[in-house]
């Protein structure tokens, strides 16, 4: 939970755009595309919320401390959320062991980390937990353009 009287959370920016929802009015709502960025290096979460903007998503939330990032993705209820896998206290494994495996309504899962796929792929396994597209850093915009398009492929309706 949030600290009590902050209405907001530690380490979450409001999007590009200047607005800030945690009212968790959930996917669909408007018909908006919404994705969280859960890395814990600020300027690398601000240049990827800029670059969701620019893929059309409606509403991107930055959550740079990681120990909020599996109640702000239950609040918000984002189409994708864009994670790394090494962050002070709460690792992107552990993350995605909140978030819960593949099922309808799960938001996509892109991870965009330093750390080897091969790492993340026996983290996940041991799991039974799963991701829905990889990118190594760093990346330029058609990579991640490509990975973001692939990550809501799996969870877009054909």
């Amino acid at each position: 939970m949030p600290p009590s009287g902050t209405g907001s959370y530690p380490g979450l920016f409001p999007p590009s755009n200047g607005a800030c929802d945690l009212g968790g009015t959930g996917r669909g709502a408007a018909m908006t595309k919404r994705a969280v960025v859960i890395e814990d290096m600020e300027i690398v979460a601000r240049a990827l919320s800029t670059i969701l903007n620019l893929e059309g998503f409606d509403q991107v939330e930055v959550v740079t401390d990681s120990r909020y990032a599996v109640e702000a993705i239950r609040i918000l209820d984002p189409d994708l959320v864009v994670l790394d896998i090494r962050m002070p206290h709460v690792t992107g494994v552990q993350v995605i062991e909140g978030i819960g495996p593949r099922r309808d309504g799960r938001p996509g899962v892109l991870i965009y980390t330093a750390t080897p796929q091969d790492e993340v792929d026996k983290a996940l396994r041991a799991s039974g937990l799963v991701y829905d597209a990889f990118l190594s850093k760093p990346a330029g915009l058609p990579e991640m353009k490509r990975a973001v398009r692939k990550a809501l492929s799996r969870v877009e309706p054909a």
